[in-house]
């Protein structure tokens, strides 16, 4: 072979290579089932020539039997009738007979039985030293029962394996075993055949190797061409395409997987939809934050240029100023504490410390802050609940006695002068009933969809302070609570804030 031909030769096999290597399953499973038809055919291949060889001499022994039995019923009727020139010329028939077919005949003497066959119809002298020991077992079970013996083993005095078949003579008169017949036949001689016979069946094993083999490799690019396309499907998804993946037999393993992808990348669209979201929100909260801290910082520098130039030294002026400045710095410390307050409700690893708290106490501080609240506008504040009765519930106190001054606070803010809040607990089935209700301005129809979300605000004058993060926090503390706010308002006739909790029926375990 030249140096091209070695080239050729390795690229072949570097080829070879790496198709295997791009195509693992599919050489996979092209291995295993010619592996699995490989051992098939082998175990067939032995099964069958042990059978054949097993059936091969069981008929050969029914042939022999059968010759045997006839020998037997001559030697037998020759020794009855004394026919002794007859036997003679019928011993040479089976002198023929063992020339034709390879098979030893004896015909042995029972020398222990009462009248032993006559040695002129003997042929031979069965003494352990001319035959082989398990033959010699057979003649001895025959002569003990009468029976037909039968065995295939490896004879010394022959050389190789043997057949043997020894039949009982009978003596017609007594019905005594008088003698008996040895069919002994060279079984190597006869087994041309069973040799021939796994040659065809090795050479049929091997031919439907080669056969498999090439239905194993259409079987494999059979396969292939899905997982092709399924491997062309992954790709699309690793590269950004969350489009559907048309399945084609929904019902088969492939058609299940296909279908599992189809599923993954409607997830996977969802999944970016809400990035997209939540970049836009993250956008939009940078845009909102920067602005409000954006105009009180303006303010502040512009009342401090004011300062630094001298511009204003009357003392009067100059305490208002520094009042201007003091109240732009507290708006803006209230934005950041309502930022850091937020992010911590939003964070799904925050956990609020529980235990049995009581909304009967906690109103009671939240009242006092309220009604100090609602002293500049005197507006009156009406609480009802169950008497007796502390209302538990497994919650934060910090926590929840900010969420109801969020509410009451902008009750308070959004009613008129001289106006009433009425604030109502109760108790139904387990549940505790929190309402909030104010009488005045209300929220419209179209704000009402849009009042939780971060830094709205609405447009009045009542709300000019506000930073737009009371409500989402307070949205956010009765989501961690396990309840929930909901809200009812008319414009112009007031609102009401609902709240839903479970109440807490035993403490043990919390003292």
């Amino acid at each position: 072979m030249g140096k091209t031909g070695k080239k050729r030769s390795k690229r072949v096999v570097w080829s070879l290579f790496r198709w295997l290597q791009g195509n693992d399953v599919v050489a996979k499973l092209y291995m295993s089932f010619a592996f699995i038809l490989a051992l098939i055919g082998v175990l067939t291949g032995f099964i069958f020539m042990a059978l054949y060889e097993k059936n091969y001499v069981r008929s050969y022994t029914k042939l022999l039997t059968k010759q045997g039995k006839i020998i037997s019923k001559r030697v037998s009727g020759f020794a009855y009738r004394e026919s002794q020139d007859k036997f003679q010329k019928y011993n040479a028939y089976v002198d023929e007979l063992e020339r034709a077919e390879n098979t030893d005949v004896w015909i042995v003497s029972k020398k222990k039985a009462d009248k032993p066959l006559p040695e002129e119809y003997a042929n031979a002298d069965a003494d352990e030293g001319n035959i082989s020991k398990g033959t010699q077992k057979l003649l001895t079970k025959t002569f003990e029962n009468g029976k037909i013996h039968s065995n295939a083993e490896y004879d010394s005095t022959y050389g190789m394996t043997t057949l043997s078949v020894v039949l009982p003579v009978v003596d017609r008169e007594t019905g005594e075993t008088c003698g008996a017949v040895m069919m002994v036949s060279m079984i190597d001689r006869q087994t041309m055949g069973i040799r021939e016979g796994k040659y065809l069946i090795v050479l049929s094993v091997l031919l439907a190797f080669v056969i498999s083999y090439v239905v194993a490799m259409l079987f494999a690019r059979y396969l292939s061409t899905p997982l092709s396309r399924i491997g062309k499907n992954i790709s699309k998804l690793a590269g950004g395409d969350y489009s559907r993946i048309s399945v084609k037999k929904p019902r088969s393993q492939i058609g299940i997987l296909e279908k599992s992808l189809d599923y993954l990348a409607g997830r996977l669209r969802h999944a970016e939809m809400e990035r997209e979201e939540l970049e836009q929100v993250r956008r939009d909260f940078f845009a909102n934050v920067s602005h409000e801290l954006r105009t009180p910082i303006t303010v502040i520098r512009g009342y401090t240029e004011t300062l630094a130039d001298g511009v204003i030294e009357e003392p009067g002026q100059v305490r208002e100023l520094h009042q201007k400045m003091l109240q732009e710095c507290q708006g803006m410390e209230r934005l950041v504490e309502d930022l850091f307050v937020l992010s911590k409700m939003q964070n799904p690893d925050f956990q609020i410390e529980k235990e049995p708290v009581s909304l009967m106490q906690i109103f009671g501080d939240v009242l006092r802050s309220g009604r100090m609240l609602a002293q500049e506008k005197e507006i009156s504040i009406d609480f009802q609940a169950p008497q007796g009765e502390p209302c538990l519930m497994l919650g934060d106190y910090g926590r929840l006695r900010q969420m109801f001054l969020v509410i009451l606070d902008n009750a308070v803010k959004f009613s008129h002068p001289k106006g009433q809040v009425e604030i109502s607990l109760a108790r139904n089935e387990g549940r505790l009933m929190i309402s909030i209700r104010d009488f005045g301005v209300g929220i419209s129809e179209e704000q009402i969809p849009y009042i939780f979300e971060k830094f709205y605000t609405s447009k009045m004058r009542q709300n000019e302070k506000g930073t737009g993060l009371g409500l989402m926090i307070a949205r956010q503390i009765a989501l961690r609570h396990g309840g929930d706010i909901t809200v009812e308002s008319q414009e112009g006739k007031g609102a009401a804030f609902f709240f839903d909790f479970e109440e807490c029926t035993s403490t043990e375990g919390f003292e």
